[in-house]
């Protein structure tokens, strides 16, 4: 008799976990809250929408800290096994100027998540939305849309709370914490500059990427680079 498997948000560790689970000895659900998946994936998408890195895996690998925290994944799954498997979905994938890895020209953010979701459900995984998570009962089965649901395995993969307007609003941080399971306050990750640009100047860089910028700051008398 096959297990239950249920996966908590719909984002790229979501899906591409799904991907990977055997049907025949699983039953996969992912439970979304919202009405569509990976909407933080597609917003991500507008930035430039890189796949992955194309480096060697030791220096890959030196991108996380501690080092050691995804060594082991990444060498039993590279970005060479991640090209290649979106490749035999259909998304064909290319190496940019900065050694970036990119969808082929013309493909959008919203090709390549509708192309891995159809996969899910020709799969059979099973996905449903608006479908959110609160508590668990008193057996520790969670609670969705404020109804039991038995699962053998649950698979938390809610995301952070960097952009509220996706759903990565953070806020299962205190379901966590009042069930006492430990956890590790969030962190920012990225760091940025607000700087009084001349109006001109915006509206001709505006969508634009900017590249290649090297920046001098100037912090208690010290030059940093």
């Amino acid at each position: 008799m096959k297990k239950s498997i249920s996966i908590i948000g719909s984002g790229p560790s979501a899906i591409f976990l799904a991907a990977f689970l055997d049907l025949e000895k699983y039953d996969v659900t992912i439970y979304e809250k919202n009405k569509t998946a990976g909407r933080k994936f597609l917003v991500a998408g507008k930035g430039g929408f890189n796949l992955t890195h194309s480096e060697s895996l030791e220096k890959f690998t030196e991108k996380y800290t501690p080092t050691n925290f995804l060594k082991e994944s990444i060498t039993n799954f590279t970005n060479q096994n991640f090209r290649d498997c979106l490749l035999k979905i259909g998304i064909p994938t290319y190496i940019g100027s900065s050694k970036r890895v990119y969808p082929k020209e013309g493909i959008k953010p919203i090709e390549v998540l509708n192309t891995i979701l159809k996969y899910l459900e020709n799969k059979g995984v099973q996905l449903k939305f608006s479908h959110c998570f609160s508590t668990w009962d008193i057996e520790n089965n969670i609670i969705i849309n404020d109804k039991q649901i038995k699962s053998d395995f649950t698979v938390f993969a809610l995301g952070g709370a960097s952009w509220k307007v996706t759903g990565s609003d953070g806020n299962w941080l205190d379901v966590f914490q009042s069930k006492g399971i430990k956890t590790v306050p969030f962190e920012a990750s990225n760091c940025a500059f607000k700087i009084n640009w001349e109006s001109e100047f915006l509206k001709k860089m505006k969508e634009n990427h900017l590249k290649i910028l090297r920046f001098i700051v100037i912090q208690k008398n010290k030059r940093v680079k």
